[in-house]
């Protein structure tokens, strides 16, 4: 991997690290897909180890998994594409593993259940996969996985749904590099769905991230648990380590189902700080789906209410969302649409960042809030809800000013204070990036390094 070098030296322990998620789509699933390729980054700066392994278990195409690989070699987050693996182009490539791990035959009944066949790039059938069925749930079929032969005839044995193919496949994966490298493996799980079929045990530890905030409104920590969360609480306590984001969502979480899960706090990093830019007086900037989750609403509430003192506040929104045209009503009916500028989707934050005043932060939950640290890196001031999670671990050594989520009189006063002071600005400017500094790449590997070593030592 590329990109900034953790400069704190060897801080993560050497091992063959196998970091799983759904899909790595480039400009896809936001902040998760960033802070996974940068997780992969970091601990091939801070380990004497091997690079990771990224392995994806999307049952896609071949020529798009292939197109994918070859974006992030192109922006320098992989430096060869095979640091990138799908368990569905494994099985085109060879699927030994799969046969040499099914079960015999006869095919259990599956009666009414579609299929999907898996083809190599010769047009043979390696694989059939029950598809389309139990909604949200479809992870947990228990619906054989139909493993064919190698000429492509006939079904030579089964695997238990998706579990057992996704068991079967990480096994594999983490045996040969064993292997190769003579070192043990850990498998890194980025994905829930995914994680509830690993709890069963596959040999080698399980450390587990988190992404998201728990619960649903009002977002307390007794708050109603979001169902998707509901059935992964109820076994988090078989993986070898939990890795939370904040300190707040870790207590939350043991105060509310106890302390039995093995976990610790691992921020995700702030990127390298940068020579701040010069900022255009009254930027306020803002980098985030327009989706209800992330308040944009109140920003162009709040936006109304300081153009009578700050006539020059604009506010430039980069993102795009199924909210989009229901906002830009709303900037009319409230009398800013002039002073709104809706970019949509950017591939180059960096665009953002430049000439930026303030950053405003307004969603009303999220798991810690990458932008909130880029905010920090390049100077720029933060204003945020202090809303669950990540606001107030990100502004606890000041940067920005922090606001009770949901105050509207609050966060219009706090943009005059940043807006209208040339001086506070430059104040939390500086601290932003000393803050920044202190929530970096070293910081983070050495939280992740000290609980990899605590799963090595117990398992």
């Amino acid at each position: 991997m590329s990109g900034d070098a953790v400069a704190g030296g060897v801080v993560v322990p050497a091992a063959n690290y196998l970091i799983v998620a759904s899909r790595l789509v480039p400009d896809l699933d936001g902040g998760f897909t960033v802070s996974v390729t940068r997780r992969a980054r970091d601990i091939s700066s801070a380990t004497a180890g091997p690079r990771p392994l990224l392995l994806t278990v999307d049952p896609g195409e071949r020529a798009t998994h292939d197109a994918h690989r070859a974006e992030w070699m192109r922006r320098g987050i992989l430096t060869d594409e095979s640091g990138l693996r799908n368990l569905f182009d494994d099985m085109r490539d060879d699927a030994e593993w799969a046969r040499a791990a099914s079960e015999a035959l006869p095919l259990p009944a599956t009666d009414d259940v579609p299929y999907r066949a898996i083809t190599n790039d010769a047009g043979r059938t390696v694989l059939e996969i029950p598809y389309g069925i139990g909604g949200a749930e479809w992870h947990l079929t228990d619906a054989p996985v139909r493993v064919w032969d190698a000429a492509g005839t006939a079904p030579v044995g089964w695997l238990r749904g998706y579990g057992g193919l996704y068991r079967a496949w990480i096994s594999f994966v983490a045996a040969a590099e064993t292997a190769r490298t003579g070192l043990d493996s850990v498998v890194v799980c980025e994905a829930r769905q995914i994680g509830e079929l690993l709890a069963a045990g596959i040999g080698i530890p399980v450390v587990h991230t988190t992404h998201a905030a728990h619960v649903r409104a009002p977002f307390s920590w007794d708050a109603p648990i979001d169902p998707a969360w509901e059935r992964w609480l109820g076994i988090a306590d078989r993986f070898d380590a939990v890795l939370w984001l904040t300190a707040a969502q870790q207590h939350d979480v043991e105060r509310r189902v106890g302390d039995g899960i093995r976990s610790f706090v691992v921020p995700h990093p702030a990127p390298a700080v940068t020579a701040p830019v010069e900022p255009v007086p009254g930027r306020i900037v803002m980098l985030n789906s327009l989706i209800p989750r992330k308040r944009i609403d109140h920003a162009l509430r709040a936006l109304a209410r300081v153009r009578a003192e700050v006539p020059h506040a604009h506010l430039e929104v980069y993102g795009a969302g199924g909210s989009q045209d229901e906002l830009a009503a709303l900037a009319v009916e409230l009398g800013v649409d002039d002073a709104v500028t809706w970019h949509g989707h950017s591939s180059h934050p960096e665009e953002a960042w430049a000439g930026a005043d303030l950053f405003l932060f307004t969603s009303e939950n999220e798991g810690q809030g990458l932008v909130l640290l880029e905010a920090l890196a390049h100077g720029v001031p933060v204003v945020a809800y202090d809303a669950p999670y990540g606001p107030a671990d990100a502004l606890s050594d000041g940067g920005g000013i922090l606001v009770p989520s949901g105050d509207l009189n609050a966060l219009a006063e706090a943009l005059r204070s940043v807006l209208g002071r040339r001086e506070l600005r430059a104040e939390l400017s500086s601290l932003a990036q000393r803050a920044a500094s202190r929530r970096d790449a070293v910081a983070s590997m050495k939280a992740f390094g000290d609980a990899v070593s605590a799963v090595l030592r117990r398992f």
